[in-house]
């Protein structure tokens, strides 16, 4: 469902084949329909990849309806499409961990497919029946397909130390992204793990050591620090692409 390796007429067709009101916009990097009940679909021709944002409504409609169609099915020459083949330690893909905060994840997601990568989210696929750490496992490191991983830590959840009092209650991030984090870090390295950091959270003692990126609101707050972390890494971003990932 998250991807189409055909030209932009055929994946507007198939999404029209969808029967969904709303209308076609203008989208330099593929196609863009946006639902009149608040749904967007983003088509990103480098990468093949399909975005859903919006409301949680419409979203949730949109990808029962992506579940119930083959999008390939609509690819009408299909002699035209090159289809990429998957290769170990692919350096476009990029595993991103996430809490609660959906605004940062879609963030994050729409910034790194502008500059023509490839967020891995587990959330955005079937799951092929693996736990989150199996997934992981699966999905990073030198057996993986990933090489590269950005957690975000946002105050998801409160927290305060026993000793302390429950009056030091401090902002923290979910419980199954710091044990996500320590998984990346172990597996590809503390240079090929980004964390970000939203707002003043409460983080492991353990990692106090570990260079963060912080920002308050908008992931573009520090979009110039995060593409010299991976072009340091060896990601080759594209200088118009940079650009436009900033809007």
């Amino acid at each position: 469902m998250n991807k189409f390796y055909g030209p932009p007429e055929d994946f507007k067709t198939a999404i029209t084949s969808l029967n969904l009101p709303g209308r076609w916009e203008e989208f330099p990097e593929g196609a863009r329909f946006k639902t009149i009940n608040g749904g967007i679909i983003q088509w990103y021709s480098s990468t093949g990849s399909i975005l859903v944002q919006g409301t949680p409504s419409a979203k949730k409609q949109i990808l029962a309806l992506l579940e119930t169609v083959s999008l390939s099915d609509f690819i009408e020459d299909k002699n035209r499409v090159v289809y990429p083949s998957p290769e170990v330690n692919d350096l476009r893909r990029i595993f991103l961990v996430h809490g609660h905060d959906i605004a940062s994840k879609e963030q994050m997601e729409l910034m790194l497919l502008k500059l023509g990568l490839e967020p891995f989210v587990l959330a955005n696929t079937s799951g092929g029946g693996l736990t989150i750490i199996e997934a992981l496992e699966a999905q990073i490191g030198k057996n993986g397909a990933a090489n590269f991983g950005i957690v975000l830590l946002t105050p998801d959840d409160f927290g305060y130390s026993k000793s302390e009092g429950q009056e030091n209650t401090r902002p923290r991030a979910r419980q199954n992204v710091v044990l996500e984090m320590g998984m990346l870090i172990a597996a590809i390295g503390r240079k090929n793990t980004v964390i970000l950091k939203k707002g003043d959270l409460e983080i492991p003692s353990d990692a106090n050591g570990i260079l963060y990126l912080e920002f308050k609101e908008h992931i573009r707050e520090v979009c110039y620090k995060l593409l010299e972390r991976l072009r340091s890494s060896g990601f080759e971003i594209d200088a118009r692409k940079a650009e436009r990932a900033l809007y």
